[in-house]
């Protein structure tokens, strides 16, 4: 009976052995299938962030491009800015204006930094933001400069459009217009450079604009010649006059008697002879006398 019981409490001993067993078995695959589980979780979020980070290096290279090609055209910007500033510049020396008093700003080291001492903006970036500022600088001092050159040049077209010689300085029938003609002393085919205007002997002959007279006086084949200049490289020429109202230097405006028709010169009757010419060549007085 005592070795019964003996063997009893053995194979009761074998059966809790075998449970505890049994339980740490569970417990440690429960363990292990539970890290499992979190590596590969782990690998899971490792390669997204690969991923994340291939697309962030991809997305920054493309951004470095970027910037890189602003900067070249921001190098281009900052090129013609100076071109224009000199031209600017070069104008308010022909025109003899004082220099510009707009401060151009010399370029500015952008070195904005992080805490850590990264910093925010790229190489690129930087000097590009540099040049913008100086660009900017630039285009303050070209724009003060066409804004009075603007003015003048406003004055200037105002003075030779107050010039400009519109009104007939004689009425009366043209009776030979400008271009090639039959010469009146018939030598053949000969280029008139102005127009012939039929009228009295000794009637008024007014400056067609406002100017400056330049010539009053004789010439063999203008006879009594006044010539005006009204600006802009525009004259206007008075021939065959009887009589001379004016002076050379004398300022005349659009209207004024400078004269009297005549047969003087190289006539062939009493009429005034019309020219108008520009630096020099003669035009067509049509394309200003008022119709």
């Amino acid at each position: 009976m005592p070795a019964a019981r003996v063997i009893s409490r053995a194979a009761r001993g074998w059966r809790l052995a075998t449970a505890l067993v049994l339980v740490a078995v569970a417990v440690a695959a429960a363990q292990v299938w539970r890290a499992e589980r979190q590596t590969a979780a782990l690998r899971d979020e490792v390669a997204w962030l690969h991923t994340r980070l291939g697309d962030e290096r991809e997305l920054i290279t493309r951004q470095r491009r970027e910037m890189a090609q602003v900067a070249g055209a921001v190098d281009r910007l900052a090129r013609t800015t100076a071109a224009l500033g000199e031209r600017g510049a070069e104008a308010r020396r022909l025109a003899h204006m004082a220099e510009s008093r707009v401060e151009t700003p010399a370029l500015v080291n952008v070195a904005a930094r992080l805490d850590g001492g990264g910093s925010v903006v790229s190489e690129d970036a930087g000097r590009a933001l540099e040049e913008l500022a100086w660009v900017d600088g630039q285009a303050a001092v070209a724009s003060d400069s066409f804004a009075v050159l603007t003015v003048l040049l406003k004055d200037r077209g105002e003075d030779v459009s107050r010039g400009v010689p519109t009104l007939w300085p004689v009425r009366g029938l043209v009776t030979s217009p400008f271009g090639v003609r039959t010469s009146p002393y018939g030598e053949g085919r000969e280029m008139h450079p102005g127009i012939d205007i039929s009228a009295h002997y000794g009637m008024p002959v007014r400056a067609a604009g406002s100017g400056e007279v330049t010539f009053a006086g004789r010439d063999p084949g203008y006879g009594g010649l006044v010539v005006v200049a009204h600006g802009g490289k525009l004259d206007t020429l008075y021939a065959h006059l009887s009589a001379l109202y004016v002076r050379e230097g004398q300022r005349v405006h659009g209207g004024q008697a400078i004269g009297a028709v005549g047969a003087t010169g190289r006539a062939t009757g009493a009429h005034l002879h019309y020219e108008v010419r520009v630096a020099g060549a003669p035009v067509d007085p049509r394309r200003y006398l008022a119709k």
